[in-house]
């Protein structure tokens, strides 16, 4: 999908317009009130609330960014307490920048006409952390058909793959080749699964998925990991299909279902599937190194460029944390600057705001904070002060706080 594809004329999303196209039916997640929806995760303010006051567009950081629901859901619970409408969009982590942005604006793409005849001209602000602040800027600078009426930068950073990753060159990038291994269209090899560890890898949190859900892998799944983990030299030995008899798999799900029980009485399924979808992004970086992946493209250089040149949103907050050796959130705020110059020539009657602010805490902040009903069992147990010290969400609160005032201020 180009750039100039990404997103349909017919849907602003500075301020969402009810187009005509459908969406499909939604699905309720186990997390809370959580909604998966076109691949995005929706949370929707408590029942008894008006009408939403600013779509949020969410975009989380590395890794953490494929499972935002449960990553930062303290602080988009609190958000949505306050009556902003949650948009979190999952990606998964790679080298090529301009496509995941991509693939994140075609999901937005898909959900954006289901909330539009639901909620009507609804005002979009992105908020992104550290990976996901980056992507936030680039969906604005170089996606001109997905205007933001704000964007919130958490923790931006934007470094090189050297510096972000000490010994890229010298350790990782050799391994990630030796490990990725001969990655053939079937898999197999003269070594079978020796030769393709990150094939291996695939399998096994494909078995993972399957025993966390209390079922047991297809014959098909068993067939393919049969075929793949057999070497050539001996591949006419391997059955072309497993076939596990009925009588022996209802046998097998019936010894497994208490402990399916147990796991879904303790409400830990749900985690267990959202630190799958984690891992899955390391094979994936892994084949992207051996394939000659070297930096991220867009370079920190084009970034800021673009960022000068195209940015276009017309406030935006950076939050800084005291103690984030990763935060570029001053180098960023120089190029906005700029950016609001160029945009001030084109549209000299429109306000262009940039703030930054400055709050304790790490790189980690935005999702250290655990659940919000987790949180307020504590402060029930607790006390609210002791709750928030021992859980370490003081800071988090800060976050939302910061957020809600900024919002605000904008009249959002």
């Amino acid at each position: 999908m180009s750039t100039e594809e990404s997103v349909p004329s017919d849907i602003n999303y500075d301020s969402l317009q009810t187009p005509s196209s459908s969406a499909s039916q939604s699905t309720k997640s186990k997390l809370g009130e959580w909604e998966e929806m076109h691949g995005n995760y929706l949370l929707k303010p408590p029942p008894n609330a008006p009408e939403p006051r600013a779509l949020i567009h969410f975009l989380g950081g590395a890794f953490v960014g494929a499972a935002p629901d449960l990553s930062y859901r303290y602080i988009l619970e609190k958000l949505a307490e306050r009556g902003f409408l949650i948009v979190a969009t999952p990606y998964k982590l790679s080298f090529d920048y301009i496509e995941t942005c991509d693939d994140i604006i075609g999901r937005f793409e898909r959900i954006a006409p289901h909330l539009a005849r639901q909620f009507g001209a609804v005002p979009v602000v992105g908020v992104g952390h550290s990976c996901g602040a980056l992507l936030q800027l680039l969906i604005t600078s170089l996606f001109p058909d997905t205007p933001r009426a704000a964007n919130a930068l958490l923790s931006y950073n934007n470094k090189p793959v050297k510096e972000a990753v000490p010994l890229f060159e010298e350790v990782f990038s050799p391994l990630f080749t030796s490990i990725s291994g001969d990655r053939s269209a079937n898999g197999t090899s003269a070594l079978g699964a020796l030769s393709s560890p990150t094939v291996a890898m695939n399998f096994a949190l494909e078995l993972g998925r399957v025993a966390v859900r209390g079922n047991l892998p297809s014959d098909q799944l068993l067939s393919d990991i049969a075929k793949f983990a057999t070497p050539q030299s001996i591949n006419s030995l391997t059955p072309d299909k497993v076939v596990v008899p009925t009588a022996l798999r209802d046998t097998l799900k019936k010894t497994l279902e208490p402990l399916t029980k147990i796991q879904d009485e303790a409400g830990i399924t749900p985690y267990i599937e959202k630190a799958l979808d984690v891992l899955e992004q390391v094979p994936l970086l892994i084949d992207e190194v051996a394939d000659g992946a070297r930096d991220f493209n867009p370079p920190p250089s084009s970034v800021q460029a673009a960022a000068r040149r195209g940015y276009r949103a017309r406030r935006t907050l950076l939050i800084q944390y005291k103690d984030d050796g990763l935060d570029e959130s001053e180098l960023i705020e120089k190029y906005l600057d700029e950016s609001k110059t160029v945009m001030r020539m084109k549209r000299p009657m429109v306000d262009f705001d940039i703030q930054r602010t400055v709050l304790d805490g790490f790189h980690a902040t935005p999702c250290l904070a655990p659940p919000l009903d987790l949180a307020n069992k504590a402060e029930d147990i607790l006390g609210e002060e002791t709750a928030r010290d021992s859980l370490l969400y003081n800071n988090a609160d800060a976050t939302v706080n910061e957020l809600i005032r900024w919002l605000e201020q904008g009249q959002l």
